[in-house]
């Protein structure tokens, strides 16, 4: 865990979940069909699927917090992404508060 927090800038509630959601995309995948507009879609998208985390974790009396601040490049390799035709776009961390 301490390598998901110094690639988060030092957030250290990362390491303190009990899980951590990452969301990747391989932008190639939409393009094919969205052309230019695929980034955006897939960035709506991951935000969906984000508040439909944070929805079930209230739910269910956990909390998560969304984070967007990381090493773009450590946080792909550490994940073993090519970080040119897939790579991070978003994540996280779940558990009490």
């Amino acid at each position: 865990m301490e390598k998901l927090n110094k690639y988060t800038f030092g957030q250290k509630f990362i390491g303190q979940g009990a899980v951590i959601f990452i969301w990747s995309c391989v932008p190639y995948r939409s393009e094919w069909e969205y052309n230019i507009s695929a980034h955006k879609a897939i960035l709506l998208d991951a935000g969906h699927m984000c508040q439909n985390l944070y929805l079930t974790c209230e739910s269910i009396g956990l909390g998560t917090c969304a984070i967007a601040s990381y090493m773009q490049k450590d946080m792909d390799k550490f994940l073993k992404l090519d970080d040119d035709e897939e790579f991070v776009i978003y994540l996280a961390p779940v558990g009490k508060y």
